[in-house]
């Protein structure tokens, strides 16, 4: 052996020696990772938050047009008036016939969804029910495939977001947006 290579293996036992073991992780490497892997957890969390509040309240706003058209269908096919009464302030809404009768069972908003003033400053908005006829909360749907129009205004009470059911009086048809219109 001569004394190059000698003093190579002597200078690679120095470093071996100075750095320590070179298998592990050091703690403040571990400590910077699940940081890392924390910050990623919490960012995810607000995310999957959001979306689930868009979620409720796009399924709410579904939920409440369906119920409408599915009054439109009954009033012609039954050839007699039928209507959704709506209580703003416990968040319940069903269908009634020409007589007064439930037709459907009660169907209750969301949590965290209410029917609410969207404050544009049209007549009778007060309890997030525009109606352009009798303002009774309730929307009437006619044999001929006419409605009572009006629009229902739903909020998210918790991330302030909006969705607008808006019902066309000509048509009878039921048409969803997001945000206030």
């Amino acid at each position: 052996m001569n004394s190059s290579s000698a003093k190579i293996k002597t200078d690679i036992w120095k470093m071996i020696l100075i750095t320590g073991n070179f298998s592990g992780f050091s703690l403040i490497e571990l400590i910077v990772a699940m940081g890392i892997i924390s910050s990623i957890i919490f960012l995810g969390s607000l995310h999957f938050q959001s979306h689930l509040s868009q979620t409720l309240l796009r399924t709410s706003s579904q939920e409440v047009a369906s119920t409408l058209r599915w009054a439109r269908r009954l009033a012609i096919t039954k050839r007699q008036p039928h209507k959704v009464v709506f209580q703003p302030q416990t968040g319940k809404y069903w269908i009634e016939n020409a007589k007064g009768e439930k037709v459907e069972g009660v169907v209750c908003l969301k949590k965290r969804i209410k029917f609410a003033n969207p404050e544009l400053g049209k007549t009778g908005e007060e309890d997030g029910l525009v109606e352009a006829g009798i303002p009774d909360n309730a929307f009437s749907f006619y044999p001929q495939g006419t409605a009572e129009g009006g629009s229902i205004y739903l909020k998210d009470s918790e991330k302030g977001n909006w969705y607008t059911v808006t019902i066309t009086p000509t048509t009878g048809g039921v048409t969803i947006y997001e945000e206030k219109h």
